[in-house]
């Protein structure tokens, strides 16, 4: 928990110092770059802890989105 609190802290300050327009579009290119590589996976390529870690990242993006 706090490593996520202490990234979360500095995306905020990052956001500060860049602006929130700046910040939505890494966070777009960031977004195109999973799809991307995630239309080309196959299940062979990952194990399943991997998997579930990156589902739980997901969800949380996505749960975060919810709020906004």
């Amino acid at each position: 928990m706090q490593g996520r609190e202490r990234m979360t802290k500095s995306a905020v300050s990052a956001i500060r110092k860049t602006g929130t327009a700046a910040a939505l579009e890494k966070c777009q290119v960031l977004a195109n770059l999973v799809n991307a590589y995630l239309v080309e996976a196959t299940p062979e390529r990952f194990d399943a802890s991997a998997v579930a870690e990156l589902q739980a990242f997901l969800e949380r993006a996505a749960a975060v989105l919810k709020k906004m």
